[in-house]
Formats: structure tokens, C-alpha cells, sequence
């Protein structure tokens, strides 16, 4: 069993931390967006966990004052480089709202409070970073690196913005899940490799000088930013090229110019295989928020608790960013490691425990996989699951339910729920995996994700038809009340995305009175950098296909669509389908981001 220590083993996050391990410097430094919070759930701590176990001294620096450089200076100089992160979130979503108003509250900060990152802190950090220190290295990475890699749409500016490894000159971007790209960026490091000699490895993006652009323009080149800034249809061929290039198996790397520099970005990293990934996993988390803490930071609370079983999301949805980052091959932990967490977790709280959630993105994608290697290795399809579920997807839920059972069954365990949604579309071929869910998984309520219920929108949002979401429904609650259990569905809708008009915004608030859902489950469209539905929203032309689509670009009538599906929930006997009623909606973010 793996032992968790107490909370005198994070991570150094000071001098006297450093002082305290014999640390006159640090290898590298992480500086991160959000509150430093020793979790595999968090994107600085897994990282920084990570570079521990390759020998290396790290520390970390969380939600530095960026208005002088006395913060990111505390620990000094780092040997090797510092890594920057702008934290679990995109800061557009972080700071700000669908309306472009700045949100009240920050559950990645400590007591909630909002003011604690800047907008876009990847390129803030890393120039305070420069203005520090002269000529160290500077790796960026994270969600925010990721989404921005190639030059994006920025929707809280409204306007084309270049890579973000140009806008913020840091030497080089990870993007996707950084254990592999690290791991070999560090061995070529420790063997002596000057810093700016690293450039080909897989899921990292590398500038580009003028004087080497040559030799990199026979790769896929793609619309410079001067072209995607002023063009288009330019920008719509740059998202159709890199959205046939994200399968590692077949990806090529890309090319993208500007008038003075430029980036190549090369192909994703390969899926981990399950023994590094449940090295990862199995890292001394302590689970718990830095000391340095008085209040609690809420989005620890949410996880406390949680396990997570496998990576990635081939489901594809236009609006949907886990593709983009954590790719869309499902990496797996083996139910041993798993079941070793579960333990250590238990030992850690002296009691029996309640675990809170055992999966994903998506939780009964655990296990599943392609069966054809050939057709792995060619295929460009942005999602396995739609139009149809691809014929060579292996997509038995058994593995998740033996995982599931495997937990269960220990004297440590009190109960095992999912609260990481599911795909019901998925779900609907088993009916023992329906069954086990009602039976045992469900926590009062299950998070279901149908975004709308016009097949209009929902074709546009690569998402199966509301007709399978009432189906499914009907069996989850059928089963529920044949097992005398008062549990309900949680389903999510996204108001206002393209393809969205009055017409179908008026079905889907009829849907909802009709289901009788509540407010919770409501949010408005926010594009997000890169995706499918952020080029359609900006262009007006889905990449892909050419169609035109309409998008509603006014606030205010985005926000009406909202407040009338809110309006009638003031009824608080409504429920979230037909009969049945309804819970308040848990916070999302931590398996629901998009």
C-alpha cells in the first residue's frame, strides 16, 4: 500500500520551505494560476510531483502578486527552468462570465476570492519571469498553453490573437497532458543538451525564426496569423487542418508564420501506457491545500474525495476541449493501483470512507478502447461515437464495473459513487452497466450531459439526439423506482450556442418546462480557443463541412434565452424529468470543464 504523508511534505513553496530540505536552489520552479493545492487534480501539483520523481528540485509558486517581480524572486534563480501554468482553467473562463463580466467568486483561490490571477497569466508570469531573471528558460504549459498554442479566436477581446508562445516569448509550450514531452525535455537536459537545441519532441510547440523558417515550411504549413487575423476562411482552414492532425498515430507537425517569427508545432505525445500512468497517480500527494492556507479553496473540497481512473474523451463535441488537451485515446489506471489509492486514501483518514467519485471526463469510458490497430493508426474522425459509435471502438462497460465492484467490496469503504457524468449514448447498449449504476453508483443524483434538445443544435455540437438522452431517462428512473430509490438525473444545456435562434431556443425552454428542470443545469456558450464551435462562432462557417451557421452574437439576447428557461423554476416543485424531482446542481468544474 502506498503511503500519503502529512502536510510537512508538499512541496517547497518558500525559502524557509526550501531551507527546511536543504535547498539552496530549486531545478525548477512552477508558477501557477492557481492556489497551490497538492492534488492530482491540479495541473501544477501532478506536474510538479512528477519532475520530483525524475530527481529533480522543485518548488512551486502559487497566484504570485504580478504587479512587481518581488514574488516570482523568493526562490531564487532555477538551475534548469521555470514552468508556468495559468492553473486548471483557461483565464477567460476563470475570470469571466458568458456576458464578458467578471465573475464574484474563484474556487481555485483560497476562501473563493476572486483578484488573485490576471487575464491570460501565461503571458503575464512569464513577463515578470523575464524582468526577474535574464536568459532562464522558460517552459509554459497547462490548459491555457494548450488551448492557445496556434493563433485562436479570444472571445473576452474579440479578436485573433497569435500563439501564445509568441505573445508571451517563453522558449517553449507543452501542451497535453506534460509527463511524457517533461520526461524527455529533462533527459536532454541532464545530458548536457543547451536549452535551445530541444525542439523536435513530441506534444511541444518550438518558435521559430525568420532565419530558420525555411527549413520548417515543409511541414503542413498552415494560414499565418496575418492571414487568420484578417481572413476568414482562413482561419477556418487552419482549425479543419489541425482538427485531421490531433491523432497521434498520423499527425504531422504544423507550421504557422508570422511576419517576424514563427511556431512549429509537433505531433501529440502517445497515450501513456498504464504503468506510467499509474506511476503518476500513485505519486505522495497529501491531498490537501498548502498550510499556508487559513480559509479552504472550494475546488478541493469537490475532489477530496475522488479518484481518478483514466484520461482523455473521444466523444468529440464541437464545444469540447478534452480532445485538444487530454486527447482523445482513453488512457486507463489499472483497477490495482486504483484500488491502492482507495486504501491509502482510508489510511489517511483513520475511518471508512465514502468515495466520492471513481472516474474521468466521461466515467464509463474506463477500459474502453479501439479493437482494429490499422484503423487506430489512419484515423482522422473527430469523435468515435458520432454520427455513430465506430464499429471498431470496444466499448464494454465491463472493466469499469468490475473496477467499480473491486472498490465496493473493501471493509474500508463505505460507498462508491460516479459524479463525473456519463455518456448515455454509451450506456444504453448495457444494461447491466444501467443497472449497477441505479444499484449502487448513484449519489441521489447522476450528471448527464444532453447540452440541448433541438437536433438542429445538436448536430452542430456533435452531440446524439435528445431522443436517446429521454430514452435513457426512462430507464434510469424505471429502474429507480423498481428498486424504491429517489434518485435523479442531472442534465447540463448550453444556451445560446451556433446553430442557436429564437426557434430553437423556445423548443428547448418547452423541453424544459415540460421536464420540469432547474437552473443549475443552465449555462450560456462561451467559445472556447480552439475549438470546432468558437471557429463556427466567430466565422459564421462550420470548418469542416462549409456550412453556414448562425450564431447570436448579441449578450443580451443570449442572456433573455437564459433567464426563460430560469424564470419558471421559481415552481420549486419542478423537477428534472417528467414525475421525478430535483437536486441542486454540485460546482462543475472539475470533471465538466469544456
Amino acid at each position: 500500500m502506498m503511503n500519503i504523508p502529512d502536510n510537512t511534505k508538499f512541496l517547497p513553496a518558500n525559502r524557509s520551505e526550501m531551507k527546511k530540505l536543504g535547498y539552496d536552489t530549486l531545478d525548477v520552479i512552477i508558477v501557477s494560476g492557481d492556489a497551490y493545492v497538492d492534488h492530482p487534480a491540479f495541473a501544477a501539483s501532478i506536474i510538479g510531483r512528477y519532475l520530483s520523481s525524475l530527481k529533480l528540485k522543485v518548488g512551486i509558486i502559487a497566484q504570485p502578486d504580478w504587479h512587481s517581480t518581488d514574488d516570482f524572486k523568493k526562490m531564487g534563480r532555477p538551475d534548469l527552468f521555470f514552468g508556468v501554468t495559468a492553473g486548471n482553467l483557461d483565464s477567460m473562463l476563470a475570470l469571466y462570465t458568458a456576458q464578458r463580466k467578471i465573475r464574484s467568486s474563484d474556487p481555485y483561490s483560497e476562501g473563493n476570492q476572486p483578484g488573485k490571477r490576471p487575464y491570460l497569466p501565461t503571458i503575464v508570469y512569464t513577463n515578470r519571469i523575464r524582468e526577474a531573471f535574464k536568459n532562464v528558460p522558460v517552459i509554459i504549459g497547462g490548459i491555457e498553453a494548450s488551448l492557445r498554442r496556434i493563433a485562436h479566436y479570444d472571445y473576452y477581446s474579440d479578436k485573433i490573437r497569435p500563439s501564445v508562445l509568441l505573445d508571451s516569448k517563453a522558449d517553449l509550450l507543452v501542451y497535453g497532458n506534460g509527463e511524457a514531452p517533461l520526461k524527455e525535455i529533462v533527459s536532454r537536459l541532464k545530458k548536457g543538451i543547451p536549452f535551445h537545441e530541444i525542439k523536435y519532441i513530441r506534444g511541444t510547440v518550438i518558435p521559430v525564426n525568420m532565419k530558420d523558417k525555411a527549413s520548417f515550411e515543409k511541414n503542413i504549413n498552415l494560414p499565418s496569423f496575418e492571414e487568420v487575423k484578417v481572413s476568414k476562411p482562413s482561419f477556418n482552414k487552419m482549425t479543419s487542418l489541425v482538427m485531421k492532425n490531433l491523432n497521434p498515430y498520423n499527425a504531422l507537425p504544423l507550421y504557422q508564420g508570422s511576419l517576424s517569427r514563427g511556431i512549429l508545432v509537433n505531433p501529440p505525445a502517445y497515450p501513456l501506457p498504464t504503468e506510467e500512468l499509474d506511476k503518476i497517480f500513485e505519486l505522495p500527494f497529501t491531498r490537501k491545500a498548502h498550510p499556508q492556507y487559513k480559509n479552504k479553496i472550494p475546488a478541493l473540497q469537490v475532489v477530496e474525495s475522488s479518484i481518478f481512473s483514466h484520461r482523455g474523451c473521444y466523444g468529440g463535441c464541437s464545444f469540447c476541449t478534452l480532445a485538444l488537451h487530454q486527447g482523445n485515446i482513453i488512457q486507463s489506471r489499472s483497477s490495482s493501483s486504483v484500488k491502492n489509492e482507495v486504501l491509502a486514501l482510508a489510511k489517511n483518514k483513520n475511518k471508512e470512507i465514502t468515495v466520492s467519485n471513481i472516474g474521468g471526463p466521461t466515467a464509463n469510458m474506463y477500459g474502453t478502447f479501439c479493437k482494429n490497430k490499422t484503423a487506430k493508426e489512419k484515423c482522422r474522425r473527430s469523435s468515435c461515437i458520432y454520427p455513430q459509435i465506430c464499429t471498431n471502438l470496444e466499448i464494454s462497460s465491463k472493466p469499469y464495473l468490475k473496477l467499480l465492484k473491486s472498490i465496493r467490496e473493501l471493509d474500508e469503504v463505505k460507498a462508491v459513487f460516479i459524479n463525473s457524468g456519463i455518456r448515455y449514448d454509451l450506456a444504453l447498449p448495457d444494461q447491466e452497466f444501467i443497472d449497477e449504476l441505479v444499484t449502487y453508483y448513484t449519489p441521489g443524483q447522476l450528471s448527464v450531459a444532453p447540452e440541448h434538445c433541438s437536433d438542429k443544435v445538436l448536430n452542430i455540437m456533435n452531440k446524439p439526439s435528445s431522443r436517446l438522452y429521454d430514452k435513457f431517462a426512462e430507464i434510469f428512473y424505471k429502474k429507480s423506482k423498481n428498486r424504491n430509490k429517489r434518485q435523479y438525473l442531472m442534465p447540463y444545456f448550453i444556451v445560446g450556442h451556433p446553430g442557436a435562434d429564437e426557434k430553437t431556443e423556445k423548443e428547448l425552454s418547452n423541453y424544459i418546462l415540460k421536464n420540469r428542470i432547474k437552473n443549475e443545469q443552465f449555462q450560456e456558450f462561451i467559445p472556447i480557443p480552439m475549438t470546432l464551435s468558437a471557429a463556427i462562432y466567430y466565422s459564421g462557417v462550420h470548418p469542416l463541412t462549409g456550412e453556414k451557421v448562425y450564431s447570436e452574437k448579441r449578450t443580451g439576447v443570449k442572456k433573455t434565452w437564459k433567464m426563460r428557461m430560469i424564470t419558471p423554476q421559481s415552481n420549486k416543485k419542478r423537477a428534472c424529468c417528467p414525475k421525478h424531482k430535483n437536486v441542486a446542481s454540485p460546482f462543475r468544474g472539475a470533471f465538466f470543464l469544456y
